[in-house]
């Protein structure tokens, strides 16, 4: 009896071998849409104004950038776009259809942040940036303004409850 593996099992731990190489690789090249880069990456992204959709968090923006003028929080209609940016349905003229829009719809808890001085207005799903739109100062105060009028309408259903400190 022989100890060395015989060569049918050889080449079958080859194959599983080079299959777990391929998985990694895909999970690597995949990576984005399941992790994060590590927090200090996406900071030392933003300095360098390296803004990348799905790969930056809301806490990388807000360490970096500071305190926005206005967080805004709520279940949101996106359009994800040809671009992959998710357009909220608060900034699509009514009757019409976002220029770019892949036919689907995305509804989730989203997360906004509005900086006016950079002429940023920011979008979240899930701490994960999925919206990104260049405004004047102006407009992204006119959105604010928008968000607080919103704001007073919405029902107790609407309302998100409190995160937990």
């Amino acid at each position: 009896m022989s100890l060395s593996p015989r060569p049918e099992s050889a080449g079958r731990n080859r194959a599983l071998f080079l299959l777990g190489v391929a998985m990694m690789g895909f999970l690597e090249a995949c990576g984005p849409p399941f992790v994060l880069p590590p927090l200090e990456h996406q900071k030392r992204s933003l300095a360098n104004n390296e803004i990348h959709l799905r790969a930056l968090s809301s806490k990388a923006f807000l360490e970096t950038w500071g305190q926005p003028t206005a967080a805004y929080r709520a279940r949101t209609q996106f359009f994800p776009l040809e671009n992959g940016n998710y357009l909220p349905l608060f900034r699509v003229p009514l009757g019409t259809s976002p220029q770019g829009w892949d036919s689907t719809t995305v509804l989730e808890e989203a997360l906004f942040l509005a900086y006016a001085d950079r002429g940023e207005l920011l979008g979240f799903i899930d701490q994960r940036l999925v919206y990104r739109e260049r405004l004047s100062s102006e407009q992204v105060k006119a959105v604010v303004k928008q968000w607080k009028s919103e704001e007073q309408f919405r029902t107790g259903l609407e309302k998100v409850l409190p995160e937990a400190p």
